[in-house]
């Protein structure tokens, strides 16, 4: 009888000391909340405009803000307009459904954890170039730079143009550039672009013949733009130079970007080559150049499918005219 006594009071006391320390464990040990799921995993290593954070406003936003009448007049595929909306917090704002900015996707659920984080790795981590701000010589501007090159000698009628789009890519702006150029931005040796550009192979170089081969001072533009990342940086040029304005500097140079890829020896557009210095002066002698260029009644519109020139690029044209044609 007396076991059967010290057993149950051992029970007894056991299950007291349990309960007990059931209710007195440390908060620093069970926490004041029962463990949620573990944070979601991001990749946030590496992340980059144009690999990471322009996929997901083409997934969820360019539906809205894209195309010919982007809602609200915001376009999400232009790149100034998105570092702008990052600058003046409404991209995050909007993103975060915070007080005071439009809930965005618009009638639709807030983006998941990682994407939200990728956008504000990427906005915190991104220096922007904004208006105002003086070129740099050693960056690559995509309009400035690069996309003359390709509007001359690739978005053409029949190759990459926005109608024509041959093996579904298309160079007209940048970006067409980035969704089916095949870049790779700081890989320019992995780009299908910079590598089809270089390549020795007459089948599979472009532009293919018989177009001519890319200078080695273009195929170095757009080496250095994919190296530097592929992006869309503007600035603002300094003041128009026109103390002395010659044919080896600066009209060489705006016939070699604008114009050369249609108007080469090689594949004269029209029969008409603006190939070396007596070329040029040909046209511009008996008015052409500066009647294609200023866009005026009786002559087409140059450059073929592209932007008109800048103001500067234009007057320095004149000037050299008016002077005489200095070589």
């Amino acid at each position: 009888m007396t076991k059967k006594l010290l057993s149950i009071s051992i029970i007894f006391i056991t299950s007291f000391l349990v309960i007990w320390s059931c209710k007195h464990e440390p908060e620093d040990l069970a926490g004041p909340n029962p463990p949620g799921p573990e944070p979601q995993a991001c990749d946030t290593l590496d992340i980059t405009y144009n690999a990471d954070v322009y996929p997901i406003f083409d997934q969820y936003c360019v539906f809205c803000h894209g195309g010919a009448i982007p809602e609200g007049g915001i376009d999400l595929t232009d790149y100034e307009t998105v570092a702008a909306l990052a600058q003046n917090g409404q991209l995050l704002g909007s993103m975060n459904h915070e007080t005071g900015y439009s809930p965005m996707p618009k009638d639709g659920d807030k983006l998941d954890f990682c994407l939200i984080r990728t956008v504000t790795i990427w906005v915190n981590d991104t220096t922007f170039t904004t208006p105002g701000d003086p070129c740099d010589p050693d960056t690559i501007y995509f309009e400035r730079d690069l996309l003359p090159l390709l509007q001359s000698s690739c978005a053409q009628p029949g190759c990459h143009d926005a109608i024509t789009m041959e093996d579904g890519v298309r160079l007209t702006d940048y970006a067409s550039v980035i969704e089916t150029g095949k870049v790779k931005p700081f890989d320019p040796e992995g780009s299908d672009m910079y590598e089809n550009v270089i390549e020795t192979d007459p089948d599979k170089r472009m532009p293919p013949p018989p177009a001519s081969p890319w200078t080695q001072e273009n195929t170095d533009i757009l080496y250095t733009w994919i190296a530097q990342g592929a992006q869309n940086l503007f600035c603002d040029e300094e003041e128009c130079d026109t103390t002395n304005v010659t044919y080896t500097a600066p009209v060489s140079g705006i016939i070699q970007k604008h114009c050369l890829g249609c108007h080469n020896d090689s594949n004269p557009l029209g029969g008409l080559s603006l190939q070396g210095y007596n070329n040029v002066v040909t046209v511009a002698s008996d008015g052409r150049l500066l009647g294609t260029v200023r866009h005026e009644s009786g002559y087409p519109a140059m450059p073929k499918n592209a932007s008109k020139l800048s103001d500067c690029k234009i007057h320095q044209l004149e000037i050299w005219t008016a002077n005489g044609t200095p070589q």
